[in-house]
């Protein structure tokens, strides 16, 4: 599990995330910006850019988002618990959260079906290549302490 949970560690996280996000929301507002700021607030100025209202919403999803991850993917609040049902269950929130706030600040329209299904696929696949990665990142942990083990029984 992750032990950089102290401040700095999260603040580490936040700003990573929220600036890789606002990439990549950029990026969406060049390609699609224009056909999608009658849809959508997040493009509201077109393929001009990003609000500021709408970086700050998520910036607090975001904050939102990694303390979950520290609740979740740490042993810090919850002891004994699979991995499997950690990732469901920190997942299972994200997922409340974002449309929480999908419903709170008009993210997409929520009486139109293509938009949801967008978003769950968006999510799944996100939510799919993340937990790839943690699994080969705990993996990784897990072979570098099984061999620092080893050495240190043959130094013995």
């Amino acid at each position: 599990m992750d032990k950089k949970t102290g401040l700095l560690g999260y603040l580490s996280q936040v700003f990573m995330i929220f600036g890789i996000t606002v990439l990549l929301l950029n990026l969406f507002c060049i390609l699609f910006g224009d056909g999608a700021s009658e849809v959508s607030t997040i493009f509201s100025l077109g393929s001009g850019g990003i609000a500021v209202s709408t970086m700050l919403e998520f910036f607090a999803a975001i904050a939102m988002i990694i303390v979950l991850r520290v609740v979740f993917m740490t042993d810090r609040i919850i002891k004994k618990m699979p991995l499997a049902a950690r990732i469901i269950a920190m997942f299972s929130c994200v997922l409340a959260l974002i449309i929480g706030f999908v419903f709170a600040f008009g993210w997409f329209p929520v009486t139109k079906i293509l938009p949801w299904i967008m978003f769950i696929g968006c999510f799944v696949l996100s939510c799919t290549i993340s937990t790839l990665i943690s699994v080969l990142a705990e993996k990784q942990e897990n072979k570098k302490l099984e061999d620092a083990l080893k050495r240190f029984k043959e130094a013995q």
